[in-house]
């Protein structure tokens, strides 16, 4: 493990494999090993993988400010700089789906692929209801009942729940369900990454600043590579797709049936399978 410099930010960061640059962009309450295992082993083989840790996250600096996708941006752009990548495709999921597009379009971008997976894009989804996808896993369910709050009334459901499994998994809950991925759910580690999380939210603006609205339509529609939208069928992101997919001159919409948020790991091989298409057709593109 290494460390860029991003400002005054230490960011935690290895890489894999040889060949074109691709780097993974985690979300919230996770770190570049919810790639590793997966996705980043499938992409070696062909790529040079870059994997990094967003500030206040696995063992990058946790500053008090700079949480909004738009500073995180940054944060890429300080990688992909200060490593000297080659111009690159981008892949992200979740809020780091938010981060990616940001630097996307600034700019400072050196970009050849986007590849979005189940992103929620504040500005043209700026509110999550528990009705955007009524599916609930039998693990949400056991977590939306132990924390007891009405969730048809939570206008950000998505980072709600986040906070309260671990607020949950803090005071001591341990769920009996599990997902593909169970944030917070495996043992020590778990409950350790939860604190984390509370940390963050207690002693940092990020509460705040993961909600800030971001890059507007009309800067999206000036983007002007090609972009991957792969989108769960029950996830609550999926409106955001949508509104890309609508805006983006260059982006192509694939939902994943049956998958909510956390498909990457759900339906990996699934997703590897539609990654490497669509990089190996952007390969191939620019070699003509």
């Amino acid at each position: 493990m290494s460390f860029v410099q991003a400002g005054s930010t230490r960011l935690a960061w290895q890489q894999l494999g040889e060949g074109p640059d691709i780097v993974l962009v985690h979300g919230l309450a996770t770190n570049r090993a919810f790639w590793y295992a997966s996705l980043a082993q499938q992409l070696r083989t062909h790529y040079r993988v870059t994997l990094f840790d967003l500030r206040g996250h696995g063992y990058s600096d946790m500053p008090p400010s700079g949480y909004a996708a738009r500073d995180m941006g940054q944060d890429l752009a300080a990688v992909i700089d200060n490593l000297e990548l080659d111009p690159l495709a981008v892949i992200a999921h979740s809020y780091g789906g938010s981060v990616a597009l940001e630097y996307a379009v600034s700019p400072r971008a050196r970009l050849r692929a986007l590849v979005l997976m189940d992103a929620r894009i504040n500005s043209l989804q700026p509110e999550q209801w528990l009705a955007d996808a009524p599916h609930l896993t039998a693990f949400e369910q056991e977590v939306a009942r132990a924390d007891g709050r009405d969730w048809y009334q939570e206008p950000q459901i998505g980072f709600a729940f986040l906070e309260a499994m671990a607020r949950l998994r803090t005071a001591g809950f341990t769920p009996s369900q599990r997902d593909p991925f169970t944030p917070f759910a495996d043992g020590k580690g778990g409950k350790r990454g939860a604190m984390a999380f509370c940390r963050l939210l207690d002693r940092t603006t990020a509460r705040d600043d993961f909600l800030q609205r971001g890059a507007e339509p009309e800067q999206l529609q000036s983007l002007d590579i090609p972009v991957q939208l792969l989108y769960g069928a029950h996830s609550r992101n999926l409106p955001s797709g949508e509104a890309l997919a609508a805006c983006l001159p260059d982006a192509t919409l694939q939902r994943i049936a049956e998958a909510g948020h956390f498909f990457p790991l759900s339906h990996a091989s699934e997703v590897a399978r539609l990654v490497a298409e669509f990089l190996d057709a952007q390969r191939k593109e620019t070699t003509v």
